[in-house]
């Protein structure tokens, strides 16, 4: 017989993955109340001689800290156009970079910085300083792209890493998503919408839904912005 003294009692513990996405949360949650801000820019392409035609930051209320087309060096290429329909007219009277980068460099100071495929966003913001001959500030950034792809749980082996989702697919999840994708005000408003979800789930709990389709690697490049 058993001693009901004796007995432990019953304790849930969470899963690996339930522990996974509480550890994405507890990102999410860290990132907002450090006061990070939002980032997303559109370009004229994806090469090493590519440069921003439009920036967005927002803070983590959503206010916009600077929003505002950027008028390139070059024209902007017409398959660059067709995905974010930026054209050469709409910038012809915006400010230049050197123009730009006063009030840039002011809202990044000492925040870190969030945008959803931050690499990218880091590269072109680098190329487009050098285009200039203006040093570039020094980023301190995360991933709102490889945060959602660790707490969407999806594994791919072939690669060794979380599978990554668009930005328009982990908006959609998160029930976040807006029309204007491709403009950087509303993808910036994607991405923190993203990182506030996240920032809510602290129990690691997703709710039920249906699956959202996932992007390859190489497919990635193909989406400015």
């Amino acid at each position: 017989m058993y001693n009901p003294a004796e007995c432990v009692p019953w304790r849930w513990m969470p899963g690996r993955a339930q522990v996974r996405r509480q550890h994405v949360a507890a990102q999410a949650k860290d990132l907002i109340a450090a006061g990070c801000i939002v980032l997303d820019t559109e370009t004229t392409g994806l090469g090493d001689d590519a440069e921003i035609c439009e920036i967005t930051i927002l803070d983590v209320t959503g206010a916009p800290i600077l929003d505002t087309l950027v008028r390139p060096t070059r024209p902007i290429p017409v398959e660059a156009t067709a995905i974010h329909k930026i054209t050469d007219a709409m910038v012809a009277s915006a400010p230049s970079w050197p123009e730009v980068a006063e009030q840039y460099a002011a809202a990044v100071a000492g925040r870190t910085v969030v945008a959803y495929n931050v690499a990218f966003d880091a590269r072109l913001l680098r190329q487009t300083y050098q285009i200039h001959g203006i040093t570039a500030p020094v980023l301190t950034t995360a991933c709102a792209m490889l945060m959602y792809a660790e707490w969407h749980g999806e594994y791919d082996r072939s690669r060794d890493r979380w599978r990554w989702l668009k930005l328009i697919e982990a908006a959609t999840d998160c029930g976040v998503a807006e029309d204007g994708a491709h403009r950087a005000l509303a993808d910036a408003r994607m991405t923190l919408g993203v990182l506030r979800y996240l920032q809510r789930r602290t129990n690691g709990r997703r709710p039920a839904g249906p699956k959202v389709a996932t992007v390859p690697q190489e497919a990635l490049p193909s989406v400015l912005g």
